[in-house]
């Protein structure tokens, strides 16, 4: 089920010139949430002091002075397993594996593109210090 807060244009009209030639009208634009999605976001922007749609402009508008969207990875623990083993395996010497289609994936490249994704701190350490040492070895 949606709740459905937009994803329509409706016209208000909000002034009839005597001859009901000249029509001024406010246009409003909106979105379409699944339901529970909606609610859930309601309260943490209440709780958070805000309206849902003050809340969401504040969302926007950090979003504009950075330049930048980013949405979090949901599933983290396998970004974090993935790291651990090719940790483990950079430490061992080994700079390439075998990925997705028999492809050759690069340990190094990949710990770099996990670096954004895992989120403990500890893991996070130990990833750049296996790639510092990989360079050094290398160089």
């Amino acid at each position: 089920m949606f709740v459905d807060v937009g994803r329509f244009v409706y016209m208000v009209f909000i002034h009839f010139v005597h001859s009901g030639v000249c029509v001024l009208a406010k246009v409003f634009k909106g979105f379409r949430f699944e339901a529970q999605l909606y609610r859930d976001f309601k309260s943490v922007a209440s709780a958070g002091g805000c309206t849902v749609t003050g809340a969401f402009e504040r969302f926007m508008g950090v979003c504009v002075e950075g330049g930048l969207l980013v949405f979090p990875e949901r599933n983290i623990e396998g970004f974090e397993v993935e790291a651990r083993v090719l940790v483990d395996w950079l430490r061992k010497g080994r700079r390439f594996y075998r990925g997705e289609g028999g492809v050759e994936v690069n340990i190094a490249g990949r710990l770099v593109g996990l670096l954004l994704k895992v989120r403990d701190s500890e893991l996070r350490v130990e990833m750049e210090d296996a790639l510092k040492s990989s360079v050094s070895e290398q160089g």
